[in-house]
């Protein structure tokens, strides 16, 4: 029976008590029968059947008086005021007794709540209203279709059937009725005759109770199936825990707690040393006043920079009433704090650019982000449910399940009726309904479907169960084919009845009622456990033992793999297995076990499954589980490939097909029991990676497979116990021997995958020697992962160790994040570590602590407790945490995409729980800035996909249209950008806004800035490419700068901030006063990327002083060291010139990393990136400052290797960042990609020998002609683009716009003549007067004929109307740079400026044609504009073009140390060497020897470089010797020139004491070549002697 709710109501009135008769009598009332009306109407023996109480006019008459609502409104009549009809069934009293029939004993059930008067008229009267309520309560069921002649149930009537829940009376016999009737003496006398039946009832029930779970005592039946509906979409405590526990730590920050609610931003700090020398330049505006500039050291405070502008500006009040915030955007400086602490601080060093702060009078500032106090009434509110997702909407809810649970409970009481009353006799034709099963498996069926087409072993045993019980009664009574539906036996009448005892067959279709009752009930609890659903249902059996601990239990761990459901359609396999393994994190626990491989079953009566019903014993105790341990079950399919020969074995191909887990404990330590459906997940989604997946979380929870397993149950609680954690037991290090010491120091030093890696003999001793290395912070890893098992008696030792060892740097803890440690105690005091990192430092490692939430086992953990409550104290964080979590689940923002897949939803419910308890918390001012972000992305997001979509003609119109919309939110709605929560944004500069003509049409956007006066804040949203490999890749190079300017080492890297905020879609920073190589080089034609000389003469261009120039040249070449040391690292690929760029400043840096980690980009199957990093000749040429080497180029390779080593020093941090991203699902970011990293850092090398592995990177890098051809291919496939729309007509060889305000009014212009010129090729420029008003001499300009081509486009394109002479495009086939080419072209320029001049003043005058013709530098510079030929000086001063000088000179840069048992020397470079002869240049290479050495065995010589007088020798050289006789030798190092023909040339030699030096530390410096020939050969001499 159903028990629903609390009261049910018929018609709108409520159920009533009815009165009783002081002398009543029990009268019986089955459980089980329930005849439908329309059974009694359709009966051709209707009024026989009614025992001839009523005539079937009768009947009918009263059928039609219900129908039309006549009648009183009371229904179960048993029920209690107040009581709905489950709780009067629950509280009412059985007792079961009796009757004779004719053959046999009738058992009947009696409910005291049901009373008849004594008097037999007042009982049959009572007994007619009684059946009248039960014709009334039938009706209600009449929407069933019956179709008697094929015995089914029509599906729409169950959607619309809700039968009332009541007690009736049996359909019986007259006979029967009358002995119902009979007195209490006789019953008794009855009774007493018959003990034997009572003895063989109660066998019966007990062994009924044994066997289905039903108890029949007369007091309860637990076959029930009681569907409750619960208010909200379930929660489970789980999630409740999680919460309450952040509202706990919510409640420790209050509105008016100003440290903890500040309500501002703080602008970004860095960690490191300050430079209390380094001064920098500070201008302060206050509102409409003149800025005040002055200059001011790094050391200096806040508060001294904010006292100094009060005073000097003479405002009133004190200097702590005003506050600097940084211009333009909204951070806010902290008076404690000194300059050089602010990231902003340094990023204006790094570009050269003035400080600039804006002084705000503190009741001035808006506090954005402040919480109120009823923001924090408002979250006591919240529940629980509101953060849960809705979960799929494939979940079948309680309307539409309580229907066909009603409707099965009605088929079940009709099969039970019709065969009881078929054994006791009754004629076949006067049965009420067809004693047949087909019609209640038909509702099951229906059921199932609803459930998502899901069929449990169990529902099908108890269905071909109950289908034989039917088919032994039809045979007993010789019914022709009772289930002929089902294929089977058929049984022929013969017109005798079975011998078989009735009231066993009574029993038997009983036991098959009850096992389908509870089966479906199994069903349903399993179905409402595994998803969320809007229901609960009972248990059929509650628990009967008192809890006990785990350590109680000694059985082993078993699992019953019952079944797979619901396969794809895309699977034919043959058979199929289950693979059942252990997981404590990612560490398996013992072998896994197969079970059988399996068929598909394919049974009309069932949906088509794989049933294993197998017990699979996994061989580990219960007793020995660690707490955070899971179940992964995998799932095989095998292909059979039959053997050509008879005599051999087929063949099996499987593959893996998907994996579903269960964890074995819950977050309060119970132990998982009973049987469960788990959702099977793709493989794909790696299953090493826990915890165990939601059920619910899967995206198609009816459509996906579905295997249903069982675990052992125990009939009561088993609990994991709270550790006790004893003293820790600490010895010294120093008290092992020195090669213990040494051995331990080894393995410590790797890093944990190259341990994880190594044998099993080192996790042993460094397992032993645990107690001796609780100062060794390194340790702490490897010791945990050389435990040997974390069951619970392991976990006090192991839990005393995490809790006494030395704390680590707060970000060297991250490691312990990672899912190979998944002790909740570990992770816990990971967390407690990590958070000794300021909320700054914090946000640099925020993507990889998203990514330990997931890894968490549960919910509720510290790693999330830590991110929200530092959401609650840093607007910036929460900010950043906010779009981090929302990237991860891509449908937040309503924008669309194709990410939704199968691997993304599993973590989907833990992380809706924490972006939306993120947003219950942090106050409704950061709630509304973030939803008003969204709805600006939306509004982008729109407007991408029109211009994608539209005529390129029409794209800046539709552009301009749609940001003029977004403008007006932004003007109503001020907001930050995804970006940074700095950068507020108050409206868009539309003039400034256009699109880049690619693939994927990225906007180029410019917003307004919320303060006035100030910069447009420029950004790219861009749809269709993947960002989070971008936002990956720069956070790793922000990580390698932040890394190297701790160490001191400052590599100008230019970063750019990478939001993505939806699939494919995101936001990105836009660098300003950038250009890309290719516009660079393409500027000397398609083959400019051949050239030498495009960088150098674009960065003189935009730096016209020396000292400009200069500073952009050290900028270029420290940036370019960094990027070249990132980029091999990170393994970027697709590295073409339009993916590189340059500022003005010289600041190179890289974009676009779709391709990385070794992803190599290929030209069909023609590998395009085939260098370890870009570094090409127009490169080389600018850090040189000519064609040939110089030791500027030795400054950028140290700084190369340098920079390589501070980050292979740290390389285990990179590692462990990638390892946490594994899980994120970002392409390309897997485990491979660690091992990538790994042995691009070179960790089993020492700091020389990486560093002259990577000085021959830079040699073959630099060497390959690849990289160029490269840049051609893509010149080549760019011709088609036109580049962006931005309207920038600046001129590319002129930086800026020049006017005829600025420069004078022209007068006249003609070509005087042209000049040929060596750059170091031939080529001509036209030399040009230029006389303007009010300036008595001309000036003579020189332009080359490609830049007149440029000035031409730009002219048209401006004034497309005017009609001006056209001039030929520069690039054409053959000789161009000749003099008849050259006469030509002078021609063609003569009648472009006649035209030109002609036009209307506001062309010819125009800016564009003054910034054309302004004065340059190289215009300005003295050189005779009357020679033909010019040829070009070489300033550099790094070749001496005087004649040889006979003494020696030059330098050698050499590094020696001593280590692990050898000297190790590395040669890294020779300056400024001897020539050999005049003007020829030496090869140089160095000799080595340790002194003395009579017989030359230490001799060592470096590679031949070849004509250069500053060598790059980067060759490590070793000498294995005892350290007591490297200390009694002297270093003699010699420079000599190969020369083939003749003598080797001697260039110098200097010599190192070796007991002099500290050798275990690296010593590097430069030293002179001081020392003649014969002087070396006597200090030889010397020592040989």
């Amino acid at each position: 029976m159903v028990q629903v709710g609390k009261t049910k109501e018929v018609d709108g009135n409520s159920a009533k008590p009815r009165r009783q008769s002081k002398k009543s009598k029990k009268v019986t009332a089955s459980t089980f029968y329930t005849e439908g009306l329309d059974s009694l109407v359709d009966s051709p023996q209707g009024a026989d059947v009614a025992g001839g109480s009523a005539s079937l006019e009768a009947t009918k008459h009263q059928q039609k008086k219900l129908t039309s609502g006549e009648n009183d409104g009371n229904t179960c009549p048993e029920s209690e005021p107040g009581e709905s009809e489950g709780d009067g069934m629950e509280e009412a009293s059985y007792e079961v007794v009796t009757r004779k029939s004719e053959s046999h004993w009738y058992m009947i059930y009696y409910d005291e709540s049901f009373n008849i008067s004594s008097d037999d008229e007042d009982s049959d009267k009572h007994l007619d209203d009684h059946k009248t309520d039960q014709l009334y309560s039938n009706n209600k069921a009449d929407n069933y279709k019956v179709n008697e002649n094929k015995d089914e149930v029509d599906n729409s009537s169950v959607a619309k059937a809700r039968p009332p829940f009541v007690f009736t009376i049996p359909v019986l016999k007259e006979r029967e009725r009358k002995d119902m009737e009979r007195t209490d003496e006789e019953e008794d006398k009855e009774a007493t005759d018959d003990e034997d039946i009572g003895a063989k009832k109660k066998a019966f029930y007990e062994l009924l109770e044994k066997r289905s779970g039903v108890v029949l005592d007369g007091k309860s039946s637990t076959r029930q199936i009681r569907l409750l509906k619960i208010p909200a979409l379930s929660a489970d405590d789980e999630a409740r825990a999680f919460w309450d526990c952040i509202k706990k730590r919510r409640g420790e920050y209050t509105w008016d707690d100003h440290i903890g609610n500040p309500g501002l931003l703080h602008s970004a700090c860095l960690e490191g040393t300050v430079d209390p020398g380094l001064s920098v330049k500070l201008s302060v505006y206050y509102k409409e006043r003149e800025p005040l500039a002055f200059t001011c050291n790094l050391d200096s405070s806040v508060e001294h920079v904010v006292m100094h502008t009060v005073c000097t500006l003479e405002l009133p009040g004190e200097s702590a009433d005003y506050m600097l915030k940084v211009r333009g955007v909204d951070d806010y400086l902290s008076g404690e704090t000194v300059l050089g602490e602010y990231e902003y601080v340094h990023n204006c060093i790094k570009y050269d650019q003035d400080v600039a702060f804006t002084l705000m009078h503190a009741d001035s500032v808006r506090h954005s982000y402040q919480r109120t106090q009823e923001d924090d009434i408002a979250v006591l509110d919240v529940r629980v449910e509101d953060l849960m997702s809705a979960g799929s909407g494939e979940v079948v809810h309680h309307e539409s399940l309580i229907i066909v649970v009603e409707t099965f409970e009605t088929e079940l009481t009709r099969l039970q009726n019709s065969g009881f009353l078929l054994v006791d006799g009754m004629p076949l034709q006067d049965l009420p309904s067809p004693m047949r099963s087909r019609r209640l498996r038909q509702v099951v069926k229906q059921m199932c479907a609803i459930l998502g087409n899901l069929e449990t072993t169990e529902v099908s045993e108890s269905i071909n169960n109950l289908v034989s019980t039917c088919r032994i009664i039809q045979q007993s009574q010789g019914i022709l084919d009772g289930e002929e539906d089902i294929p089977g036996q058929r049984i022929l009448s013969t017109g005798s009845h079975d011998s078989t005892n009735p009231e066993d067959l009574k029993h038997l279709l009983l036991d098959s009622l009850s096992r389908l009752a509870g089966a479906v009930n199994n069903f349903l609890v399993m179905y409402a456990k595994a998803f969320r659903v809007d229901f609960t249902v009972d248990r059929t059996v509650d628990a009967t033992k008192e809890p006990c601990d785990i350590r109680e239990v000694r059985e082993k761990v078993s699992v019953k793999v019952q079944g797979l459901h619901r396969l794809e359609l895309e699977w034919k396999y043959d058979e199929y297995f289950v693979e059942v393994q252990l997981f404590h994190g990612s560490r398996c626990i013992g072998p896994p076990v197969h079970s059988l491989n399996k068929k598909i079953t394919d049974d009309p009566k069932f949906y088509p499954k794989v049933v294993f019903n197998k017990w699979l014993d996994l061989g580990a105790r219960i007793n020995t589980l660690p707490k955070e341990s899971r179940l992964v079950l995998t799932v095989f399919g095998l292909k059979i490939i039959e053997a050509e020969n008879k005599n051999e074995q087929p063949q099996y191909i499987r593959e893996e097909l998907g994996w579903a887990a269960l964890q074995c404990f819950s977050y309060e330590g119970k132990l998982t029991q009973g049987s469960h459906l788990l959702t099977l997940w793709p493989m794909v989604s790696d299953k090493r990676l826990g915890p165990a997946p939601y059920s619910s979380d899967h995206p198609r929870v009816h459509g996906c497979p579905v295997l249903s397993v069982e675990l052992k149950d125990f009939g009561g609680e088993v609990y994991f116990p709270r550790i006790e954690v004893p003293p820790p037991t600490k010895l010294e290090f120093s008290s092992l021997d020195l090669n213990t010491q040494q051995q331990l120091s080894d393995i410590i030093e790797r890093d944990i995958f190259i341990f994880n890696k190594g044998s099993v003999e080192e996790r042993e001793i460094l397992w032993e020697k645990r107690h001796y290395l609780h100062e060794e912070p390194a340790a702490l890893a490897k010791v945990l992962l050389a435990a040997h098992s974390w069951d619970v008696s392991c976990l006090p030792d192991l839990h005393s160790l995490v809790r006494n060892w030395a704390s680590p740097a707060p970000a060297d803890a991250l490691h312990l994040l990672l899912p190979c440690f998944a002790d909740s105690i570990v992770r816990g005091c990971a967390v407690g570590w990590i958070r000794g990192l300021g909320s700054d430092e914090l946000i640099s490692f925020l993507p990889q602590l998203v990514q330990a939430v997931k890894h968490e086992a549960w919910d509720i953990s510290p790693t999330a407790e830590l991110l929200l409550e530092r959401a609650l104290t840093s607007p910036r964080l929460a900010h950043h945490l906010y779009w981090l979590l929302n990237q991860c689940l891509p449908l937040q923002t309503n924008m669309g995409g194709e990410r939704e897949l199968v691997s993304d939803a599993r973590y989907r419910r833990r992380l809706n729980l924490v972006t939306r308890a993120l947003m219950a918390i942090c106050g409704k001012n950061l709630e509304n800035r973030l939803l008003t972000q969204e709805a600006i992305l939306r509004s982008l997001y729109a407007t991408a996909v029109n211009i994608k979509d539209t005529k390129d003609s029409q794209r800046m119109h539709v552009l301009s249209r749609d940001l003029e919309n977004i403008h007006f939110n932004l003007t109503e709605n001020p907001t930050s950008l995804p970006l940074s929560p700095s950068l507020e944004v108050a409206g868009v500069d539309l003039k400034n806004c256009s699109y880049f003509n690619s693939f994927t049409v990225p906007l180029k956007l410019a917003f307004l800035s919320s303060e006035d006066n100030t910069d447009p804040i420029h950004a790219i949203f861009k749809v269709g490419d993947d960002l989070r490999q971008d936002m990956l890749v720069i956070q790793m190079i922000r990580l390698m700068d932040k890394l190297w300017l701790k160490e001191g080492l400052d590599l100008k890297v230019v970063t750019f901030s990478v939001v993505p905020t939806g699939d494919k879609i995101g936001i990105i920073e836009l660098v300003k006063d950038a250009e890309t190589l290719r516009k660079i080089q393409t500027e000397y034609g398609v083959t400019g990327s051949f050239q030498d000389r495009p960088i150098a003469e674009w960065l003189a261009k935009q730096n016209p002083s020396q000292l400009e120039y200069q500073r952009a040249v050290d900028n270029f070449t420290a940036s370019c060291a960094g990027y070249c040391v990132a980029t091999y690292i990170l393994g970027i690929c697709d590295r073409h010139n339009d993916n590189i760029m340059l500022k003005t400043s010289g600041h190179l840096f890289h974009i676009d990393f779709g391709k990385f980690l070794g992803d190599a980009q290929k030209f069909g199957s023609f590998k395009r990136d085939r260098t370890p990093f870009v570094l090409t000749s127009d490169m080389a040429y600018v850090i040189n400052g000519g064609e040939k080497p110089s030791d500027k180029f030795q400054g950028f390779v140290d700084l190369c290797c340098r920079a390589f080593n501070i980050i292979r020093h740290n390389g285990h941090l990179l590692l462990y960042l990638f390892a946490l991203m594994a899980s994120s699902g970002i392409p390309g970011v897997t485990w491979d990609a660690v091992t990538y990293v790994q042995r691009a850092l070179l960790q089993d090398k020492t700091n020389a020998e990486a560093g002259a592995m990577f000085s021959r990177m830079i040699q073959e890098s630099l060497k390959s002609w690849f990289t160029q051809v490269n840049f051609f291919i893509h010149n080549l496939a760019q011709l088609r683009f036109t580049g962006d729309h931005s309207d920038d007509l600046l001129l590319s060889f002129i930086p800026r716009t020049y006017t005829a305000a600025q420069d004078g009014k022209i007068r006249m212009v003609r070509l005087y003549s042209y000049q040929k010129r060596y750059n170091p090729n031939k080529y001509y420029v036209y030399i040009l007067q230029v006389d303007r008003e009010n300036q008595r001499e001309p000036t003579y300009l020189f332009r080359s004929y490609r830049e007149f081509s440029e000035f031409h486009q730009k002219l048209c394109l401006v004034f497309p109307l005017a009609r001006i002479h056209s001039i030929p495009k520069g690039v054409q086939i053959g000789r161009s740079e000749v003099k008849a080419v050259a006469e030509k072209r002078k021609l063609e320029i003569e009648l472009f400026l006649a035209t030109l001049f002609d036009l209307a003043p506001e062309i010819s005058h125009s800016d564009l044609v003054y910034t054309f013709f302004h004065p340059l530098l190289r215009d300005q510079e003295d050189t005779d504009i009357h020679l033909k030929k010019l040829k070009g000086k070489d300033t550099r001063a790094s070749i001496s073009s005087a004649a040889p000088n006979s003494a020696v000179q030059g330098q050698v840069k050499v590094s020696v140390q001593y280590l692990r048992g050898q000297l190790q020397i590395m040669v890294h470079h020779a300056r400024n060497l001897s020539l050999t002869s005049p003007g020829q240049e030496p090869s140089p290479y160095v000799k080595l020897y340790l002194l003395p050495d009579p017989h030359k065995k230490t001799k060592r010589k470096t590679k031949v470089v070849k004509k250069t007088c500053h060598p790059t020798f980067m060759e490590p050289i070793t000498y294995r010797m005892s350290q007591d006789i490297i200390k009694q030798r002297v270093l003699e190092i010699s420079v000599w020139s190969e020369d083939k023909f003749s003598e080797n040339v001697y260039l110098g030699s200097c010599y190192l004491r070796l007991a002099a030096l500290d050798l275990k530390e690296e010593q590097c410096e430069w030293l002179s070549l001081e020392h003649q020939r014969n002087t070396a050969l006597g200090h030889t001499i010397q020592h040989r002697a």
